[in-house]
């Protein structure tokens, strides 16, 4: 039998009271990241969240948190934490914590990994610790049976919960109003598609050559900024430029070829839009062999400087290369589509990417499957696929028909007429007339919007 030296086995017993301490600030990082999880940490974590390494007020939050969880076998998010506090405490007490839990929701957590991690093994270590100390109890008093019971409770504690959904005990979870926490793509449509698209889900915008699809990413890509999501935009066509010029077009309703001529105006509408919260980050790789690592090394590169993006757009999966070697380009065209699919599962976030039809579509108004080929292998794997078809009558009037082709979230197989203005990157429903007949406003709108001229007028004032 091996010896135990006892000088080690007592130092792990007595560590320092400074090694057990929690900061306040960290408590409140912590607690952000718990109740904004979606990966599973939370659920790891909860059965050794141990309310004693917890300042007061922090306290009385974790102990919702468990309590809400072992009662309904999910995790509590903001709004819920929010509501049990006003319902179960009074006073001063209530408006300090609804004030607490309004600052950390509002925290910025550019470390939240490290924070799970670091979360995970303080408190796995002082759960064992107790288990320990458990165990030199009984052994006194010769209880050989809960020595060992505690041990492998100890054990197991703290370990990823993954043996699946069970359909009876988890009602709670998967009908949870927030279960899916979608990004929002463009007004009208979020609503025929469940919301948006969320963390863990990827979409495809197939269109023919020159069809609007990198428009349509554009544009989606600007409703989650405008919604104050933090956006990664991967361009493998186009200069970051030229796409950045396309988020000023859409973002400020001007027409692409006279963008270089407000920039006074862009640049003050800009600070509005960075006041809601988002980001964006748009970066090209142009020089071909791009494949899902390419694109997992800058998001690693984007973490280091603290950006954490909340949905992705890579602009477009037929440009990619697969990971591995395909004599047959469907194999290699659903190896990069499930590739993404990891990227949206690993980073919790959604993706959103493009990819064209084959050439007998150019002039078809309704986008199906029989207009796809060989990539039925990406539609069998995304979440959302929309087509967007736009033949050369519709082009000539600034519409298109917007296909809601597969959509595991909601109904499928709807087709809506668009106001599609690629020389502004406008997408919005057509309101239209009795006959079918959109009554866009767009179409014959000049590029010198009421709001622009307000600004120059403004600024000549000042000027003058």
């Amino acid at each position: 039998m091996t010896a135990i030296n006892s000088n080690a086995f007592n130092s792990f017993l007595q560590e320092e009271d400074g090694d057990n301490a929690l900061g306040t600030h960290y408590q409140n990082k912590l607690i952000h990241v718990f109740c904004e999880d979606r990966s599973g940490f939370s659920e790891q974590i909860v059965d050794v969240l141990n309310t004693e390494y917890f300042d007061g007020f922090q306290q009385v939050l974790v102990k919702h948190a468990v309590k809400y969880y072992n009662d309904r076998g999910t995790i509590i998010r903001f709004d819920t934490l929010r509501d049990r506090v006003s319902f179960n405490e009074k006073g001063i007490t209530r408006d300090q914590l609804l004030g607490l839990i309004d600052k950390i929701a509002e925290l910025e957590i550019e470390d939240a990994k490290e924070v799970q991690e670091t979360s995970t093994e303080f408190f796995i270590k002082r759960h064992m610790r107790e288990a320990i100390l458990q165990a030199a109890a009984d052994w006194k008093n010769n209880k050989w049976d809960a020595i060992q019971k505690n041990i492998e409770e100890a054990l197991k504690a703290g370990q990823p919960k993954d043996s699946g959904h069970d359909y009876f005990k988890d009602v709670n979870k998967r009908l949870s109003k927030d279960f899916r926490v979608p990004i929002p793509l463009m007004a009208d449509l979020d609503e025929l598609i469940g919301g948006g698209v969320s963390p863990g889900e990827i979409a495809v915008v197939i269109a023919p050559p020159d069809g609007g699809k990198s428009m349509a990413l554009v544009k989606f890509a600007a409703t989650a900024l405008l919604n104050g999501k933090k956006v990664v935009y991967y361009t493998l066509e186009l200069s970051e430029e030229v796409v950045g010029q396309r988020f000023d077009s859409c973002i400020n309703d001007i027409k692409l070829n006279h963008v270089w001529e407000y920039p006074e105006y862009i640049t003050e509408s800009l600070e509005d839009v960075a006041a809601l919260g988002g980001g964006l980050k748009i970066k090209e790789f142009l020089e071909g062999g791009v494949t899902v690592n390419t694109i997992k090394s800058h998001l690693k590169t984007l973490e280091i400087e603290g950006f954490v993006p909340d949905v992705i757009l890579v602009d477009y999966l037929g440009l990619m290369k697969p990971l591995g070697s395909y004599a047959e380009k469907r194999h290699a065209l659903t190896d990069i589509a499930e590739s993404l699919r990891n990227i949206a599962n690993n980073y919790r976030v959604p993706v959103l990417t493009a990819h064209q039809t084959n050439r007998s579509a150019i002039q078809e108004e309704r986008i199906t499957t029989a207009h796809i080929g060989e990539s039925l292998g990406i539609i069998a794997t995304v979440d959302l696929a929309l087509g967007i078809g736009r033949p050369d009558e519709m082009k000539e009037d600034n519409q298109a028909m917007l296909g809601i082709i597969k959509n595991r979230m909601g109904q499928d197989g709807v087709y809506k007429l668009l106001d599609f203005d690629t020389s502004r990157v406008y997408l919005a429903f057509a309101n239209e007339n009795e006959e079918g007949v959109s009554q866009s406003r767009r179409q014959e709108a000049e590029p010198e919007m009421d709001e622009i001229a307000l600004f120059l007028e403004q600024s000549n004032q000042n000027n003058g």
